[in-house]
């Protein structure tokens, strides 16, 4: 609001510059009613002419207030703060803009919360000490999922493949309000992964929830990241820390920022919306309440603020929608899981660049006669992709390898050196029941050929 003064000449006194310096000098003391007259009439016009420039000041004054609200004016709807704003309100029209912020927040949380789910990861992670070698023990992680769909038999709920990685049991926690705590929470099983695009799907029983819960929950709406523009709003909803589902609000700070993750370096939308741990797996959502990328904390960097990340959606709906056709896999009973009959190892990034290696895992030993073996696997060669899931790492790999029997057939692709480039290769292997001494495979003990995993 502009600020108005009068000028240096409206403060000075009324009657300066009414007498000249003639009429000083040429008065006649014996003409007292004569000056008098004059100085009234000067007065008298004088006052007339200051008053209506007084007037004409507050008429503008008035006038330019009149067009700095006009100006401020939104679709008719005044934009004030304080004691002038409840008075120029009192009909209820005018909405503040942090109040309509505020209300549209709370309206797509509302509409958001009933898609996002905690989820648990169960597993067991193999500790080494100095003096007691291997130990196996149970660990837990949390992470973060979305409702995308649902099948006959299944509710389906979109996450990060790490949140999931290594997994002995999973369970899911709804956003619901039920009389019983104990019946938000479900166990799920993994239909599909994707680990290169750290994308995962997994599967709820129906038959395990309650119609009660049913009415609660919902399925997001998947919107899209190629419309996004840099300052819109963003929102983000997941179970950070694993305290449960909290909000963070934000903007779109960047839009395809390249960032390396386990060597693969993929694009991602940057938000100051803040991503924690437990986050991932989570939605960032737009003004609309509409998916337009799945939280990754696994991207985010410690010490750093205002810089979280998040998968364009546009980029993982054909993952998604890919994994959600798969089967869902439990894991078989130690002695009914298959044997294949491979070491492998990682490829590490140095390696990548130096030689041009391609993604996927390094087989540095086949036993003889084994699956793996017998379908023509070699060492040296690269497994990219084992029964159509892209394979990255071994620890991924083998624990890929844990949700298939004995005497199942899958398909396998192989790259395999020839020459200065690499060829493509499909194979078929199927598994066998685990042999009694495998090296280590059946039992758990390391590989006897160094840092990596044991035959499978």
């Amino acid at each position: 609001m502009a600020h108005f003064r009068r000028t240096k000449a409206e403060c000075q006194s009324l009657g300066d510059g009414l007498m000249d310096d003639r009429y000083r000098k040429n008065r006649n003391q014996n003409t007292p009613l004569i000056v008098l007259l004059i100085l009234t009439l000067a007065v008298i016009v004088g006052g007339v002419s200051i008053g209506r420039k007084v007037t004409g000041r507050i008429s503008n004054l008035t006038t330019a207030r009149q067009q700095e609200t006009e100006a401020e004016t939104d679709n008719g709807e005044a934009v004030t703060d304080g004691e002038s704003a409840a008075q120029e309100t009192e009909d209820g029209a005018a909405v503040s803009t942090a109040a309509e912020s505020k209300t549209d927040v709370v309206a797509v949380v509302k509409k958001a919360m009933p898609t996002v789910v905690a989820i648990t990861n169960k597993s067991i992670q193999e500790v080494t000490y100095m003096f007691h070698g291997t130990v196996e023990m149970e660990s837990e992680s949390t992470g973060s999922g979305i409702i995308i769909g649902q099948n006959d038999t299944e509710l389906l709920i979109a996450t990060n493949y790490h949140v999931i990685e290594g997994a002995e049991t999973l369970t899911v926690c709804f956003s619901a309000e039920m009389e019983n705590e104990d019946d938000t929470i479900a166990e799920a099983m993994e239909k599909g992964r994707d680990e290169e695009y750290d994308l995962a799907v997994i599967a709820v029983r129906l038959e395990d929830l309650s119609d009660e819960l049913m009415e609660q929950i919902d399925s997001a709406v998947l919107g899209s990241s190629e419309e996004l523009v840099i300052g819109e709003t963003a929102i983000a909803i997941g179970n950070a820390l694993g305290y449960g589902q909290s909000v963070t609000l934000g903007i779109v700070s960047a839009l395809n920022r390249s960032v390396e993750i386990d060597g693969v370096t993929r694009e991602y939308i940057q938000t100051d919306a803040a991503i924690n741990a437990g986050n991932s797996g989570g939605a960032l959502l737009n003004a609309d309440g509409e998916v337009i990328g799945i939280n990754s904390a696994k991207v985010s960097a410690s010490g750093v603020e205002g810089m979280g990340y998040a998968i364009p959606i546009d980029e993982a709906k054909p993952v998604l929608y890919t994994l959600m056709e798969r089967e869902t896999r439990e894991k078989p009973d130690e002695d009914e899981r298959g044997y294949l009959g491979v070491y492998t190892q990682d490829i590490s990034t140095e390696a990548r660049t130096l030689y041009d290696i391609p993604n996927g895992v390094y087989v540095t030993y086949v036993a003889d006669g084994s699956p793996a073996a017998d379908a023509g696997i070699q060492s040296g060669d690269i497994i990219s992709s084992f029964d159509e899931v892209t394979v990255t790492s071994a620890s991924g790999f083998e624990d890929l390898l844990e949700y298939y029997s004995a005497g199942e057939t899958v398909t396998v692709e192989i790259l395999r050196a020839e020459k200065s480039t690499y060829e493509s290769k499909t194979l078929s292997v199927t598994f066998a029941q685990q042999p009694e001494e495998d090296y280590g495979g059946a039992s758990g003990n390391r590989s006897p050929f160094g840092d990596m995993k044991p035959f499978r």
